[in-house]
């Protein structure tokens, strides 16, 4: 949308709601204290009503006993948003299904969902995300995306971004790793201008420079960037998309697993990828996130948003969940309580209730 002037550097003006969303899902039979499966996405409103009026009525009164049960009932899911399309807020929706059953199913199995995926939980290395290097380092982190600040619709925006681009491997020091993120706001002469620049400064990874649909472009992209890898697709949501933009010159794949249809769409993902490319999801450093890096081989690292303030701990700032773990020394790995081994904040509970519609899906 930087393309246009009225909302260039302006995301907030049309980014729209995409307020998180809680799902929360039991079984019926076990008592008060019987275990509760967990999943955060975004979309709102959007996606709130899509549960409540259609999605989490289907999974009433349905069997969970087995992961077989979790795949047929996202397959149901999916064939049941065709009529309106089983992408976007859709497959947010249903996302936050899927996690939450693989949480419930984890604990009612009293195993951490990595060990029903046949993971590993040893440390992984995570990356932060965030234009604060030097705060990135203190917190231990060795590596960092940053955010690309200027585009083809600025003044000098190539002579701008190649100095940015530079400035920042000069903080950073030859020992950390950079990438850098184009958040759909670029085009392809724009990106063939810098290349230079990400190739001189060392930069691992160009991520989204384009939009998702977009394929014909981002081909040329993966093209024009040589030794720098492009890295895309946070921001597609179907298997078909995802596919097809790995087979297009991504050698890095992000989708976001509370975007693309969870847990299950994750693992029926990794295993149609072509060799050679790297499985790496938005926001990976969630939960839900952490268990897939564990068990699936094609991820490698994880990415850890940073909201805290130089001089602040990462955990100075809460989201809505609890129990999720920290990284450590740029490390990272899943907790081993059952399920994702995750609570909710009570306040965030308080503070969306006055928006919220619910439904008993218990």
């Amino acid at each position: 949308m930087d393309r246009f002037a009225e909302y260039r550097g302006r995301r907030a003006g049309w980014y729209g709601g995409m307020d998180s969303v809680l799902v929360e899902l039991g079984v019926d039979g076990l008592g008060s204290g019987a275990p509760v499966g967990l999943a955060v996405t975004q979309g709102g409103g959007a996606v709130a009503a899509l549960l409540t009026e259609h999605l989490l009525p289907l999974t009433l009164g349905r069997r969970l006993e087995a992961v077989a049960d979790i795949e047929l009932l996202a397959e149901q899911l999916r064939l049941a948003t065709h009529p309106y399309g089983s992408a976007g807020i859709a497959a947010m929706a249903r996302s936050a299904i899927d996690i939450a059953l693989w949480d419930l199913l984890g604990r009612l199995r009293s195993e951490p969902v990595y060990r029903m995926l046949g993971g590993d939980p040893s440390p992984m290395p995570v990356y932060a995300t965030g234009n604060d290097i030097e705060h990135h380092r203190d917190l231990g982190f060795t590596a960092s995306k940053v955010g690309l600040q200027y585009g083809p619709w600025h003044e000098n925006g190539r002579a701008r971004a190649s100095d940015q681009i530079i400035g920042a491997r000069a903080r950073a020091g030859a020992d950390h790793t950079l990438m850098a993120d184009g958040w759909m706001g670029l085009d392809v002469p724009f990106v063939r201008s810098v290349s230079a620049a990400l190739r001189e400064a060392a930069f691992e990874w160009l991520e989204e420079p384009l939009p998702p649909d977009d394929q014909s472009g981002l081909a040329l992209v993966a093209e024009v960037l040589g030794d720098v890898a492009l890295a895309t697709g946070e921001h597609a949501t179907t298997h078909a998309e995802l596919l097809l933009t790995a087979r297009s010159g991504a050698r890095v794949l992000q989708p976001d697993i509370a975007w693309c249809g969870g847990i299950t769409a994750i693992r029926r993902l990794a295993a149609q990828l072509p060799p050679g490319v790297e499985l790496t999801p938005h926001l990976s450093g969630t939960p839900w996130g952490l268990h897939v890096a564990a068990a699936l081989p094609l991820v490698r690292r994880v990415e850890w948003y940073v909201e805290s303030e130089p001089g602040e701990p990462l955990e100075a700032v809460q989201g809505p969940l609890t129990g999720g773990p920290l990284p450590s020394a740029g490390m990272i790995s899943p907790r081993e309580e059952p399920g994702l081994g995750i609570g909710v904040h009570a306040e965030f509970i308080d503070r969306w209730a006055g928006r919220a519609h619910t439904i008993n899906a218990r």
